[in-house]
C-alpha cells in the first residue's frame, strides 16, 4: 500500500514538473492562467482531422479545443492574446500542450475561416 502511494505521488510530481517546464517563460495571469500572445494555425492530424495550434511568441505550441474557442479565433493566421489554463492529459493531435481558453482578446488577421 505504501509503495502504491509513493508511486502515485512520484507520478504526480513528474506530471507537475513536466507541466511547469512546458509552460515556462509564458506570462502568468491573475489566477495562475497563462497569458499567451501569438498566432493560430490550422494543421492536419495524421488521420486527416483538422486541428488548431496556437504558437506563442515565446516559442511554445499549444493545442486549442475548437468547441471552446471563439469562432473568429479559429482562422489560420489569426493573431490573438489568450488567457488559458493548461489541461492535463494527452493531445489528440500531438501538436502541443492542450489548453482551455478562459478569454480571447485582440483577435485579428488570418486567412480562411474554419466554417
Amino acid at each position: 500500500m505504501i509503495g502504491a502511494v509513493r508511486h502515485v505521488r512520484g507520478s504526480l510530481l513528474v506530471l507537475a514538473v513536466l507541466s511547469t517546464a512546458a509552460c515556462a517563460g509564458e506570462e502568468r495571469g491573475p489566477n495562475g492562467e497563462l497569458k499567451l500572445h501569438g498566432t493560430v494555425h490550422m494543421v492536419q492530424a495524421q488521420d486527416g482531422a483538422t486541428c488548431w495550434k496556437f504558437d506563442s511568441k515565446k516559442g511554445k505550441s499549444y493545442e486549442l479545443q475548437p468547441a471552446q474557442a471563439p469562432r473568429d479565433l479559429l482562422v489560420d493566421g489569426a493573431t490573438a492574446v489568450l488567457l488559458v489554463k493548461p489541461r492535463s492529459g494527452g493531445s489528440f493531435c500531438g501538436i502541443g500542450n492542450i489548453v482551455d481558453i478562459v478569454k480571447a482578446d485582440s483577435i485579428g488577421g488570418g486567412g480562411s475561416s474554419s466554417n
